[in-house]
């Protein structure tokens, strides 16, 4: 652009860029005359950008201060859902270990293998190792009382010694419906690799009820 001192008349060729957006004073170099010259009116206007989303790779324009927009970020899954599914799973998980440490001379009764992996958490099983031969019973008059006799053996599976908990000796109506228990106590208290111990209980007056016996492990000594 072309400037004409207002005073002198002295022109000068001055490049746009030398004047700002908003004008500014200049000085006459022939007269020293000082006036405020406003930039052309075609001269490019600066305004605030927000610079676009680059492409990956894409490098920024040197010493030009960056404004990103934060994008929104995807949708983020529902975690409640979630979460109850593994509270529920963590219930149900519980109660499944509950039922299988409260009821595991059962599980060692139906699985006898379980019995090694109770005993490596701690849990010692009274039914580990040992099998029970089915009862023999035996009626008899005694003082003019009926009584009932039940016998039978507990068998060692195991390749070493092992105590032989009580046991328990139950009497049972067609519904199985317990009538009348005693505890038996094997001889002798301990069995060795592959042998044998013998029990005995006698019920003085059965219940006429009673149709079936059942003998299972009781507390382990």
């Amino acid at each position: 652009m072309i400037l004409t001192c207002p005073s002198c008349s002295t022109r000068y060729l001055l490049p746009p860029a030398a004047l700002s957006p908003a004008g500014r004073e200049v000085r006459c170099a022939k007269c020293g005359n000082v006036w405020f010259q406003a930039p052309p009116a075609d001269m490019p206007r600066t305004v605030d950008l927000t610079e676009p989303v680059r492409q990956h790779g894409a490098a920024g324009v040197s010493g030009v201060p960056e404004k990103i927009a934060n994008l929104p970020g995807p949708p983020r899954p529902r975690r409640r859902a979630g979460a109850v599914g593994w509270l529920l799973f963590v219930v149900i998980l519980a109660g499944a270990l509950g039922a299988a440490a409260l009821y595991r001379d059962r599980v060692v009764a139906a699985w006898p293998p379980a019995g090694k992996l109770y005993e490596l958490v701690g849990l010692r099983v009274a039914a580990y190792g040992l099998v029970l031969a089915e009862p023999v019973t035996e009626r008899s008059s005694e003082g003019g009382s009926e009584i009932l006799t039940v016998s039978g053996t507990v068998r060692s599976t195991l390749e070493g010694e092992r105590p032989v908990p009580p046991l328990w000796v139950s009497l049972l109506d067609d519904q199985g419906r317990v009538l009348r228990r005693e505890m038996a106590i094997p001889e002798p208290a301990v069995v060795g690799a592959g042998a044998q111990v013998q029990y005995k209980v006698r019920f003085a007056a059965p219940p006429h009820e009673a149709t079936k016996v059942a003998v299972t492990f009781g507390e382990t000594p």
